[in-house]
This record gives C-alpha cells, structure tokens and sequence, in this order.
C-alpha cells in the first residue's frame, strides 16, 4: 500500500509514488532513505522526509506534512519523541502551500538561495524538491569548527533584498497589502508560545540544569524585561514589515564551501526582520558560548575559533546594511519614501530590535526541552557556564539593546564573557 489509513505514505510507496509523477522513470532502481533515521540530517517531526535516488545520480528530497492533526516533540535529552497536541499547534495544507510561494519569492529575490521545488502535490501534501544533502546543516559545522567564510555575503545580502523587495520600501500600499494577503500562513504563529509564554526568561514551566535558578529568577522577576518580552511578541504579532522565515536557525541553513541555502519556511509570513536576524544571531551566540564548555578543544582552538564566529556576526550586519544602502541609493529616485529615509537611524533601530530578539532566542534554546545541539553535545555536567553565559548575554541585550549603535559593541560584549 503506497499510503497508511491516515493517508501518509509509506516508505514502501515512496519509489511507485515517484515514478507515477514521472519525476523518476518506471523502471528506475530507486534507494529510499528516511531522513528521520538520520539524526545528523534534519531536526524537528512535523514532516515525513525523504531522501531518494536512482543508480545514475539523480536524486530528489520529498517532504509529506503529516495528516494528523498533531506535531511530535523531539527530547533531545532522553532521545525519545512523544506526539503531543501542546498549545494547540496543529497543522495546517495552507503552510504547505505558504512554503512553496516563499521559496520560489526567494529564489526570485536572491537566485539559488532555496532548493528548486519539483512538484506540488496538495492533495497528498507532498512537495518535491532538489536534493541538498552535499550540504551539512551549518549547525553541524559549527559545532565541528568549520569555517566558511561566504556565508556571510549572501545571508546578509538576501536579508537586505528581501527586506526592500516584500516591504513598502518597494511596494505601494495597495500591492503590499495584497503580497501580505498572499503569504497569510495559518502556521506563522507556531513559534509563539515558545518564544514568549513559554521561554525561561519568562514562565518556569520548562526546567533548565541546576545552578541557573538565581539568574533565571533575576529575568523572570524583571520587570523592565517582561515588559521587553510583551514588547516584541506584539511586534512580531503586528509589524507587517516583510517576509520572514520565523524560524531561521542555524539548522535551517545548509551550507557547502559554495554554497548556501535556506530551508523550511513552513513558519514563514509577514513579520519584523529583526526575528530572523535575531534567531541566526542567537544560533551563532549559542555556539560562541559553548565553547566554554567543551574540553575536547585545545584552549588555541576555541579562541581561534570564537574569532571567527565574532568576525562571522560582524560581517553579517555589515554586509546587510552595504547592501541595503545600494538598493536604497539604486531606487531612490523611484520613491518618495526613500527619498525622505534616515537610512543610519532606520538600520540602527533594526540592529537594536535583532539584538533583543536574540536575547529572546538564546533564552528559547536553553531549556532542557528544546535545548540546541550545540549544548546538547557536552556533557550535562559542561553545560552549566554556557546556560549563564547565555542567560547574561539575553539580560543585557533585552535591558540595554537601545544602547548599541554597531555590531562590533555586541562582539565587544561576547569578546568580554570570562
């Protein structure tokens, strides 16, 4: 049987379900890999994932949204998974449909920045799309100290372009209005209860290690900071602002030594940009910080590489705003609006939101349940001084973000941690 009761294929029907669609021929000899028995490959339970290909090379990802209405929690510390219905998160065909206008929008702003989509399949909520699996999930690399060094220019160049191109930057009113209604996505909300009910710094429903309780309790007990975490949950709620992914950690790029691309953008919609500038800029702050709890690494190692992570994060924003000037100086003549913006005080007013919001995000990925993997791979016992580090690191920036003009003061702050 190709599909089970619930209409999910089975890993027996894959190979037939992809020579009816002619994307491979009949009497091809097609290898199925379940990427979900692949830990390495992908994170999160929310789609079966596939890996397939024929004795000539060619090879296609397929992706199926679950149909039960349900999402399964991965306890990266027990290994285990359980399927919960928690917050109400169910799924939605629409954040099928949301994801495939928002890769081929993206492509369409930055060529090759996603994977080319194959096929569409909306009935059986399958998608079809290029094979990336010569890429590593730049979480992985990271965590193996690898570096590459042009990650930064087309992140940072496609953070820019998609900014102007899905904001009234570039959009009349009235075709803004109409490309929001467009991308509306029934999931775009997913994320909220963990990032702002749910998050360390403000409910103590999640447990984190012993020895976090004292700085936790000096987050949870702030005013000023609840006040910050109110703040920007009302902006990502309504701050139509361009398209974001929502979502965008370092397990949701995959990178080569040429190449990168963004992937998932289930979560995507209209939001602020500085959620997705402040969950990479968190991913790379969490790994910057647990590097003081490895000891596999010689101490020359972790700094050699903290530099690069501190330069990465500078070149990013830097990047960002090059660019983003260029398109500004480039269609000025073409707007009013351009013509009358503060470009210096609009991209320090973005860098100070990104900053809060990656308070936000180091705090959403350092509780037991829904720790990263870049913490999940020391020992219980190593992680406590990155949890501190990171608690500190989200204190600072969501008390003081108003106080940094330039991201070299934010790498100042991490060069500054003991």
């Amino acid at each position: 049987m190709t599909f089970d009761s619930y209409g999910n294929l089975t890993v027996a029907g894959v190979a037939d379900y992809l020579k009816e669609k002619e994307i491979f021929p009949a009497n091809a000899n097609l290898t199925v890999v379940d990427l979900h028995a692949v830990k390495e490959s992908i994170e999160g339970f929310v789609n079966l994932i596939y890996h397939v290909y024929d004795e000539s090379g060619k090879s296609v990802i397929m992706k199926q949204m679950l149909s039960m209405p349900r999402f399964r929690i991965e306890d990266e510390k027990n290994n285990t998974v359980e399927d919960s219905n928690r917050g109400g998160w169910t799924l939605d065909l629409g954040r099928m449909r949301s994801e495939i206008a928002t890769l081929i929008f993206w492509n369409s702003v930055y060529p090759g920045i996603c994977p080319e989509i194959y096929l569409f399949d909306e009935p059986s909520r399958i998608i079809v799309m290029e094979d990336l699996m010569e890429l590593s999930l730049l979480r992985f690399e990271l965590c193996r100290m690898v570096k590459h060094g042009h990650f930064t220019n087309k992140i940072g160049a496609f953070f820019a372009r998609n900014l102007f191109y899905s904001s009234n930057l570039h959009l009349t009113n009235y075709k803004k209005s109409e490309v929001e209604r467009f991308f509306t996505n029934p999931e775009y909300t997913a994320l909220v209860e963990f990032l702002f009910h749910e998050n360390i710094g403000v409910s103590w429903e999640r447990d984190m290690i012993p020895g976090t309780a004292e700085k936790r309790t000096e987050l949870v007990e702030n005013p000023a900071i609840q006040a910050e975490f109110k703040r920007l949950e009302n902006k990502f709620m309504e701050d139509k602002e361009c398209l974001i992914h929502t979502d965008l950690h370092s397990s949701n790029i995959m990178i080569s030594a040429d190449d990168v691309r963004i992937i998932d953008g289930e979560f995507a919609g209209f939001g602020p940009l500085a959620q997705d500038f402040g969950r990479l800029t968190a991913s790379l702050s969490l790994n910057y910080v647990s590097w003081f709890g490895d000891t596999d690494r010689t101490a020359e190692e972790k700094a050699d590489f903290h530099n690069y992570l501190l330069t990465t994060i500078e070149d990013l924003y830097s990047t960002f705003q090059n660019e983003f000037r260029q398109l500004v100086n480039t269609h000025r003549e073409e707007s009013y609006s351009l013509k009358t913006l503060d470009v210096d005080a609009y991209l320090i007013d973005q860098l100070q939101n990104a900053l809060s919001y990656t308070g936000v995000n180091i705090m959403s990925r350092l509780a037991n349940r829904g720790i990263c993997y870049d913490l999940l791979r020391l020992p219980e016992e190593n992680r406590l001084i990155p949890c501190l580090l990171g608690l500190d690191i989200s204190k600072e920036l969501m008390l003081n973000h108003r106080n940094y003009t330039n991201i070299k003061e934010y790498t100042q702050l991490l060069k500054n941690l003991v």
